[in-house]
């Protein structure tokens, strides 16, 4: 094998343009499939960090309607899986909060995971410093303490060891901190770290204990002994059935409470499958092409190599030795290709790890480790294997046809068909990938059309999330009453406005159940919710949101003045489809108002504004209620402010009045509503440019493919040739001679892709917005794109045979 090399080692110099496209042309192929299979890897198919990962759950409570994907479960509800299921070696609680840490008087928002002692035991995690909490950290009477993970410790505390048994302030209270976790992802959010439930004084409350309709906490479980995920479910779905059955008021028969139960790996990365497998495939089918576009050069060379193969067989060499020589060759270029790959995949996984952070909290494991490595190398002496059994080896017999001057024209009609095959398979396997990437294109535009229901132009949000944690109410809303006031005297300013949520925001806020006066809830209707937006008078104006019908909110909107709301469009439709909703009255409802300090008072509604896509640019708009912010009890949120002139300096001087205002508070999210939608649609524009670069990258290689093979056909007819030209054909016709021959080859690479990608693309049908996977406009645009670059390709053939000499192509022939 060393000779073997050795000899491919030495042929290959003699062959540096050869050898330079194949590395290349794989390197590309490579590349592309194995950053891709970084992240499929990372986010998919790598084994958790935690102990047993693979026996770890996670429950999910549910109900119907736009906001009842996942409610979470309470106390009393966790209790009665701790206490009757058996499949379940252990479950712990887990409640995302986000409060104020307090630094050398700067405060800073962090994500805290409250939780049970058993939280990481049941996890299945360990501390790389100090210890994690324990059921002596449960209850009332224990001081707050905290874990940190090990992600924040890097980031904000330098990974200093040091920082074990420090007392931070956090929520206006001293936390200990007991230690740093090891490398984890976190789910349902991402932490900054966690802490026993003490920090919370709700939390602790007998309202959250005892309250069954209190939902706020999430579940997970470890599973015991050998029991199956199916036998989980199964036990899981008849303690749900029977605790409907005990407690009937706390479970509305027409929401549809039902309770999943998923393994928690697969939770980690369910949001990014869909994206992820489309990726691969788009990478792997540039694989596929740059591979085809290989074998057909391989192809071209094993004729130009016959004469040295019958020599080496008339010699007495078979069919294995030249075999094993040429598997030596290509396996050279393969591995060299498999490198460029590498080099390709470690640039590219950078850019792809902030696409898959949007999707999935196991972003940092992507790296390109020993498995990636792996794959680099199996995929590139597969490749290996395939062009060395690729071309057909010439039988013994072949020598004497050699020397009688007869084997210049030994290319076979089999390795015709078969070069043909393979460039026909390219085209189409580039509409595919340029179909995909036209419809996520379309998606894009369609989703930047959206109207948002806010007058964008000239508008700076940015929040302001206080902590209540010891603080008189109205001392809040004072400070944000007078950062109101100061932004509003900043120069070009013309409207602020105070919200518990700033638009298009997804996830902020809360949503509560809501029922209209003289309107009950027919039999199997799941009761109404809507989102609680609390605003000032100047919010509408601010933001840009239209007042369809009534009157916006007034500064007699106070606490001792009649209690007042505002709907949005679509709630109004849905409670008052046949009469004017103006002076009729809704009400918040449900068991959870009591844990909140909501009232259930009776509230008349003043005005109905146009519907705006809070909870993205893709779903329909949610059912809102607005409240004046006087009326309010969340007075935490955020400011909106419009200006006519001065927006490049006014983020920067906002930020100072608030910091003037209120030290203690965190400013998050200084942004334009424009760049918030911006924001909203980046993983959509990620995914189209990363598919269109994949089609671009096929559709050059192909055109390559096509070049190439033309090129070889004019090169095999050029005595053919030189005598159509030299008994009166010209060179236009020569030139639409091979023109059809690649037509033919276009025509039937195009029909089989386009009849493909309509098939393929419903796989992304859930990627894709205001657009269908069979839209002609995209099939027409990359038909019309392929067409032009496929006859560019067979021109450039064309053009060469037309200027064929017919007394040397003879002479020669």
């Amino acid at each position: 094998m060393l000779v073997d090399f050795r000899y491919a080692w030495r042929t290959l110099r003699r062959s540096p343009g050869f050898a330079f496209t194949v590395i290349a042309t794989l390197g590309l192929g490579i590349g592309a499939t194995t950053a891709i299979f970084s992240v499929v890897r990372g986010i998919l198919l790598k084994p958790l960090p935690h102990r047993e990962g693979n026996r770890l759950i996670y429950l999910k409570q549910s109900v119907d309607g736009p906001y009842g994907e996942n409610i979470r479960f309470s106390v009393p509800e966790i209790t009665d899986f701790r206490d009757q299921a058996k499949s379940f070696a252990g479950i712990a609680e887990y409640s995302g909060i986000t409060l104020t840490m307090v630094e050398k008087d700067s405060p800073l928002r962090v994500n805290v995971g409250l939780v049970t002692g058993n939280y990481f035991s049941v996890m299945g995690l360990t501390t790389i410093l100090g210890r994690p909490t324990s059921s002596g950290d449960d209850g009332t009477g224990v001081p707050p303490v905290m874990v940190l993970t090990n992600e924040f410790w890097h980031s904000h505390f330098g990974g200093d060891s040091s920082i074990v048994g420090k007392s931070l302030r956090v929520s206006n209270q001293a936390v200990t901190v007991i230690g740093v976790l090891q490398p984890a992802p976190f789910f349902p959010e991402r932490m900054d770290a966690l802490m026993n439930m003490v920090i919370s004084e709700h939390h602790t409350s007998a309202l959250m204990v005892q309250g069954r309709t209190h939902r706020m906490t999430d579940m997970i479980a470890r599973l015991a002994g050998d029991v199956s995920v199916e036998k989980a479910r199964a036990e899981v779905a008849d303690i749900r059935t029977k605790v409907q059955a005990d407690h009937r008021d706390a479970y509305d028969p027409a929401s549809n409470y039902t309770v999943t139960v998923t393994p928690f790996q697969e939770v980690l990365g369910s949001r990014a499958q869909v994206t992820l497998w489309l990726l691969m495939g788009a990478a792997a089918f540039v694989l596929i092409i740059a591979s085809a576009n290989v074998t057909n050069l391989t192809l071209m060379r094993s004729v130009r190599r016959e004469q040295e193969v019958a020599i080496r067989t008339a010699l007495g060499a078979g069919s294995t030795r030249i075999r094993r020589l040429l598997l030596a060759e290509n396996t050279i270029l393969a591995v060299a290709g498999g490198l460029v790959g590498l080099v390709v995949a470690s640039a590219g996984v950078g850019m792809l790890t902030s696409l898959a952070a949007r999707y999935s909290p196991r972003a940092n494991e992507i790296r390109v480790d020993g498995s990636v490595l792996a794959f680099a190398l199996a995929v590139a002496l597969v490749v290996a294997v395939i062009l060395s059994y690729a071309p057909a080896l010439v039988k013994d017999t072949a020598l004497g046809a050699w020397l009688a001057g007869a084997g210049k024209s030994s290319a076979n009609r089999r390795r015709q068909r078969l070069q043909r095959s393979l460039v026909v398979a390219q085209v189409a396997v580039s509409v595919v990938l340029l179909v995909g990437a036209g419809l996520l294109t379309r998606t894009l535009r369609e989703l930047s059309r959206v109207d948002t229901g806010f007058d964008a132009d000239d508008v700076l949000t940015l929040e302001v999330p206080m902590d209540f944690s010891g603080r008189a109410l109205a001392d809040m809303v004072g400070q944000y009453v007078r950062m109101q006031s100061d932004i509003g005297a900043l120069p070009g300013v013309t409207d602020v406005a105070i919200t518990s949520a700033v638009p298009l925001r997804k996830g902020i806020g809360v949503s509560l159940e809501v029922k209209a006066d003289g309107r009950p809830v027919a039999a199997g209707e799941p009761v109404q919710r809507a989102a609680y937006r609390s605003i000032s008078p100047e919010f509408f104006r601010a933001a840009g949101v239209k007042l369809l019908q009534g009157r916006p909110f007034e500064s007699t909107d106070r606490v001792d003045g009649p209690l007042v709301v505002i709907l949005n469009k679509t709630l109004a439709e849905r409670f008052f489809p046949d009469k004017n909703p103006i002076g009729q009255r809704i009400a918040w409802t449900g068991d959870v108002l009591r844990f909140i300090g909501v009232s259930g008072d009776w509230r008349t509604v003043v005005g109905v504004v146009a519907d705006t896509k809070d909870d993205g640019l893709a779903g329909p708009p949610p059912p809102v209620v607005f409240l004046p912010f006087a009326q309010d009890v969340f007075p935490s949120g955020g400011l909106v402010i419009r200006a006519r002139e001065g927006m490049t300096s006014l983020p920067k001087l906002a930020t100072q009045v608030v910091h003037n205002v209120a030290p203690e508070a965190p400013i998050e999210n200084v942004m334009t509503v424009s760049q918030i939608k911006a924001e909203s649609v980046a993983p959509q524009r990620l995914n189209a440019v990363l598919v269109a670069s994949f089609g671009l990258l096929a559709v050059l290689i192909a055109a390559v493919g096509i070049a190439g093979v033309l090129a070889f056909s004019v090169s095999a007819r050029t005595n053919e040739i030189g005598i159509r030209m030299s008994l009166g054909a010209a060179g236009s016709q020569v030139q639409r001679m091979i023109l059809g021959e690649g037509g033919v080859l276009l025509v039937a690479g195009l029909g089989l892709g386009v009849v493909t990608s309509v098939v393929a693309t419903r796989a992304i049908r859930s990627l894709l917005f205001g657009v269908q996977p069979y839209d002609p406009v995209t099939l027409l645009a990359v038909a019309g794109l392929i067409v032009v670059v496929g006859l560019v390709a067979c021109w450039v053939p064309a053009l060469r045979a037309s200027r064929i000499d017919p007394a040397t192509a003879i002479r020669r022939g």
